[in-house]
């Protein structure tokens, strides 16, 4: 290197010294606890149990996730509809879904559901509130 310069005149120049690296630029930054919060109107749980299935319902997805947070204005029906979409199940199965012993209708609200039945009568689930036992299908007569 240093004959490159001197063949052409020029002067040698000095080895580059390191430079230290700023370790923060600015503001200090806040150390994060988790990142992610339920958003408030997502206040019912869902525990969604299999209870069974008559004869000849045919094949059926198992579900991924036993637990599912919604809002308490979704409907049975929403929920029919999830578990249809998620099981892939046949149109000719009747979806059947259960609180305690109760059978729920399709227009009622999981809030409504929560307040006529009462938190006794609903399992519940210290870090996520009230649980809502589901559903149970079978194949529609013809």
């Amino acid at each position: 290197m240093h004959d490159f310069y001197k063949e052409r005149g020029l002067e040698v120049p000095k080895p580059a010294v390191p430079q230290p690296v700023p370790v923060s630029r600015g503001r200090p930054r806040k150390v994060l606890g988790s990142v992610f919060r339920i958003p408030p109107e997502l206040d019912i749980s869902i525990l969604l149990e299999f209870i069974g299935a008559n004869e000849g319902t045919g094949n059926f997805k198992p579900l991924e996730k036993k637990f599912v947070r919604v809002s308490g204005e979704a409907t049975i029906g929403h929920v029919e509809k999830f578990l249809r979409r998620k099981m892939d199940l046949d149109p000719t199965c009747q979806v059947d879904i259960i609180c305690g012993d109760h059978l729920l209708e399709h227009y009622q609200t999981l809030r409504e559901i929560r307040q006529a039945i009462g938190e006794s009568a609903v399992q519940v689930c210290v870090a996520a509130g009230p649980l809502f036992q589901v559903f149970y299908f079978r194949r529609l007569l013809s």
